[in-house]
Parts: C-alpha cells; structure tokens; sequence
C-alpha cells in the first residue's frame, strides 16, 4: 500500500512538472499563457506548432503575408523572364495524406471545376500557370487526369512557407516584387483571387 502511494506521488509530481514545463508563445515569439494561446486557436486564425524548445509551443498565423526573395524563387522555376516581365506565381501546396485531405471529394467533376477556378484566377491576374508541389504524393491519385503535382522543387515551398505539414493542403502567391500572401491549411479556391488582389 505504501509502494503505490509513493508510486501515485512521483506520477503526480511528473504530471505537474510536465504541465508547468510546457511554455507558449504568439506569431510574434512573445511568452503568452497557456489561456490566451488555446483562445486564438480557437476563436482565432492560428495553428499551434512546436516551439524551438522540446515543450514550447508557438502560434502561427493562417493568413500570413510579407516579403520574400522572389529572385530565388522565380530562378528556381526557370522563370527569369517571367520574373522580368512582372508575372506573379501561384502554387498550390499538397503536404501528403491527412484527414482533411482524404476525407474531402474524389468526385471528378468537383476537381476539374476546382482546377478551373485557380486557372480562371491565373489568367484574370496575368499570373505564371499555376504551380501544384506536394511534399508527399500519397492521396493525390485522384487528381489523375486533371492536375499534374510535382515534388516541391529541393523542398524550396516547405522550407520558405510551409514549415508544418498544415491539414489539406495550403496555398501562397507571390510577386516579383517579393510581396506574398497565403493561406495555411484548408482554404476555399476563391482566396486565391483575393490573395492576388491584395499582392
């Protein structure tokens, strides 16, 4: 009886020091409580990823937008003259298998009208042909036919924007100029003409 006593103390001082060792903070690296960050992922357009210490956890926001090295970016693709021209990019981010993404539709009709949308976005805006990277293929058999993904190019999306293998897949677009907007996990196609309009 007295074993198990002890046993249930040295468990419940783990616990609590397991709870109290766990420390968060918001998009902007500032130390919050474990309150305000449940708050904005909840009510909130954030996602909460690990810190940079084992037990931190930072919040990340959905919509991010800023500036970039859109040289590098537009070099990587082959697109220096398009980079010249002043033609923005689009790409469409698949990060692999998830539930989001496996549950959503395999119907046809509903891929190619999707499709559709993000090219009807592309040519309104004058943009590059939409680019679609996946950093892992599996699930992707549905669009067989209608798009043509491709691995991400030397990770060059993951590591820039897509550090997280955020649920459904995610989008960015990006001017020459470096300005960039996204969308973080799932988004509907229409985000993709606002996200150009405010580039």
């Amino acid at each position: 009886m007295i074993k198990s006593g002890y046993f249930l103390a040295f468990l419940l001082i783990c616990l609590v020091g397991e709870v109290f060792s766990q420390s968060y903070f918001n998009e902007f690296g500032r130390k919050i409580t474990r309150i305000d960050y449940e708050e904005k992922i909840l009510n909130g357009p954030y996602f909460g990823v690990p810190g940079e210490l084992e037990g931190d956890m930072k919040l990340v926001h959905r919509m991010p937008a800023g500036v970039t090295d859109a040289r590098l970016i537009y070099e990587k693709l082959g697109l220096k003259q398009e980079y010249g021209a002043g033609k923005p990019i689009i790409v469409l981010y698949y990060p692999g298998k998830d539930e989001c993404n496996s549950t959503g539709s395999t119907d046809a009709a509903y891929l190619k009208n999707k499709h559709k949308a993000v090219v009807r976005y592309s040519e309104k805006h004058n943009t590059v042909a939409p680019f679609y990277f996946y950093k892992n293929p599996h699930g992707l058999e549905k669009y067989e036919g209608i798009v043509e993904w491709k691995a991400d190019p030397e990770g060059l999306f993951e590591k820039m924007f897509f550090q997280f293998p955020y649920p459904c897949g995610s989008f960015v677009v990006i001017s020459p100029k470096g300005n960039y907007r996204a969308i973080l996990g799932e988004y509907p196609v229409s985000q993709i003409d606002v996200a150009l309009k405010k580039l």
